[in-house]
């Protein structure tokens, strides 16, 4: 038999078992799995961004919300009040406490990590976001931070923290409730304490009048300058309760 014969007679044999596993599936009752949903951002033209509040970038007001993580399908529920703590319930549980000025600018006043039994306290206050944030425009906030143990309030390690928080113009998201425009909010956190730094940067995809609707993040933390944890992570925002489940 020639190689193009036997690499036919395999391609035939590959696609009769996978016919096979169909049909036996149809036939105990079970169904091919379905493709899973990826949530993707694309740019669009500078025309489409749009400035916004400090209260869409915070989502000031919205009620509990369910928001799902896209790899795992694990659920989030952030609960956050007018003004005061959000609560945060499923990766990374922790507690965030806000203050908000007259003017409409937002500050981190300190951060209760459960699993990590720590509490970060930020002196000044760090700024979250500015009363208004146009496209291209970008806010930058520092403070000392001080973490103590959470049962104890012993102290632990501080230093000093940096916030950047630029507009990223206007992108057409594939929501699970279908392509939408929202605006990129480019987020990065770095601290640096006694022994370790912490590093975050977050994409933030608001819709104005309503708030973030999706995010990716990425953690790194290193001590004495070698990597001990990194993580990354993506969320949609359970709208209409149309969020993709596995």
């Amino acid at each position: 038999m020639s190689l193009l014969a036997s690499c036919r007679s395999r391609a035939r044999a590959a696609a009769c078992s996978a016919l096979a596993a169909t049909l036996i599936a149809t036939m105990v009752g079970c169904t091919p799995p379905k493709a899973t949903y990826a949530f993707r951002a694309s740019p669009l033209e500078a025309d489409h961004a749009v400035a916004l509040t400090g209260d869409e970038i915070m989502g000031r007001g919205r009620p509990p919300e369910q928001w799902v993580e896209v790899a795992s399908g694990r659920a989030l529920t952030e609960r956050f009040p007018d003004i005061g703590a959000m609560e945060v319930d499923g990766i990374g549980d922790e507690i965030k406490r806000y203050s908000r000025d007259d003017q409409g600018c937002w500050f981190l006043d300190s951060v209760d990590a459960i699993g990590d039994r720590s509490r970060s306290e930020f002196a000044p206050s760090l700024g979250m976001a500015p009363a208004k944030l146009a496209p291209g425009e970008i806010m930058t906030a520092e403070a000392q931070m001080r973490v103590t143990y959470l049962k104890s309030g012993e102290a632990r390690t501080q230093g000093p923290s940096r916030r950047t928080l630029e507009h990223g113009g206007a992108m057409l998201a594939e929501l699970p409730t279908g392509p939408t425009v929202v605006q990129l909010v480019k987020v990065r956190f770095e601290s640096t304490m006694t022994s370790a730094q912490a590093i975050h940067v977050s994409e933030l995809y608001v819709l104005p009048g309503v708030g973030p609707v999706a995010e990716r993040t990425s953690d790194l933390v290193r001590v004495f300058g070698l990597r001990l944890r990194e993580s990354s992570h993506e969320f949609v925002r359970d709208l209409q309760g149309t969020a993709v489940r596995r």
